[in-house]
């Protein structure tokens, strides 16, 4: 008998000796979101940035603009699918889900010079080199608004490491893949497709607080508390902005790189 045999053999005994001993379990889950991001400062660089609507009157050659708001975004939004449980011991498992998530997130961005909003222009005369710097100091001289609305279609997978205690309390914690389906969303005056500049891939971590009720003939229902951290950008390596209103030229660079944070109330049901 080879090695592949071997091993065919042991996982199937393995696997019938688990069932057997009602310590594997599935279940369906729904869970409320509210969407958030975190890491969002934002700051553009920018050529030939034409400022006549901050109530300059001339222009500024190369500028760094804040962009504020990003940090406002949020929405809510659902989680629904399969969770399993696999008992290692009487207290710890490993809990994997299969997850649908939907998520929304909408915000009004403003862009302002602000204390970091300072240009550097040189001239040349007579053969010599001049140059001199100009810094603003006015941090709410806002350039415009611009409303955004993002919502995306995931397909999660969260491996959840579990720890109940006797009292049917439970604390999990574990990673997080996350496929990004689809992607709708518009900045209003950039007027530029957000579903260009997402990422596919998203890797994360997860903490879990809850409660397990059972109900009547060994029928258990969880009651739980998830807080979710993005670690990878939801935005992909290169945007570029026609910001035609303000007379921007922003190359291809990464301006932003806002990552998830997600808080949810989940409701399991365990039919297995």
């Amino acid at each position: 008998m080879n090695i592949f045999k071997v091993a065919v053999s042991a996982l199937i005994l393995t696997s019938t000796s688990v069932l057997a001993a009602n310590n594997f379990h599935m279940g369906a889950k729904v869970a409320g979101t509210y969407n958030m991001f975190w890491n969002t400062d934002v700051t553009i660089g920018a050529s030939s940035f034409g400022i006549d609507a901050a109530g300059f009157d001339e222009e500024m050659g190369d500028a760094n603009v804040k962009v504020k708001g990003l940090e406002k975004a949020g929405g809510m939004g659902v989680d629904f699918g399969l969770t399993f449980m696999l008992s290692i011991t009487n207290n710890f498992a490993l809990a994997p889900e299969l997850l649908f998530s939907y998520r929304t997130r909408s915000t009004d961005l403003t862009f302002s010079a602000g204390d970091e909003g300072k240009t550097t222009s040189t001239y040349y005369d007579n053969g010599y080199s001049y140059s001199y710097s100009y810094e603003y100091e006015d941090d709410d001289e806002s350039m415009g608004l611009n409303d955004i609305e993002l919502k995306q279609w995931y397909f999660e997978i969260p491996v959840m490491f579990r720890f109940t205690t006797d009292a049917g309390v439970f604390l999990g914690a574990g990673p997080v893949i996350s496929l990004n389906m689809d992607t709708e969303g518009k900045a209003s005056i950039v007027s530029m497709d957000i579903d260009d500049y997402t990422t596919t891939f998203i890797m994360g971590i997860a903490a879990d607080l809850g409660y397990t009720l059972t109900i009547k003939d060994n029928q258990k229902l969880d009651l739980s508390l998830r807080f979710q951290m993005g670690l990878t950008s939801i935005v992909s390596d290169e945007i570029e902005i026609p910001y035609e209103e303000f007379e921007a030229k922003i190359d291809g660079t990464k301006i932003a790189d806002p990552k998830d944070m997600i808080i949810s109330f989940g409701i399991g049901y365990w039919f297995l």
